[in-house]
């Protein structure tokens, strides 16, 4: 369920494109030619809709394939080799010695 958002979001893009392109193109054509061209402007208006509105969606989908392919991608830290070849000296011996000290 995680995910769903988002492919709500690119699925409202189709129809958001349709409708929005159909009243441009109706407003349009009825501003040209009149009640034929508001017909005409809206048919259209919901082709060129429904191309971009698929455009939108293809480019979307990949663009979440992408995010998806390189947050799997799994990321290996290595370090520097003078962290590896470093002596390491543990205070433990040290702290327990002083407490026994302030007895």
């Amino acid at each position: 369920m995680t995910g769903m958002g988002r492919w709500l979001a690119v699925s409202s893009e189709l129809p958001c494109a349709v409708v929005a392109l159909l009243l441009v193109g109706q407003i349009v054509g009825s501003s040209i030619a009149g009640p034929s061209g508001a017909t005409w402007g809206a048919l259209l208006g919901a082709v060129f809709g429904f191309l971009f509105g698929v455009y939108s969606v293809f480019v979307t989908i990949r663009y979440f394939d992408r995010l998806d392919i390189q947050s799997k991608r799994k990321t290996t830290y290595m370090p520097p080799m003078e962290e590896i070849l470093e002596d390491v000296r543990f205070d433990l011996d040290d702290t327990s010695s002083d407490e026994t000290d302030d007895s």
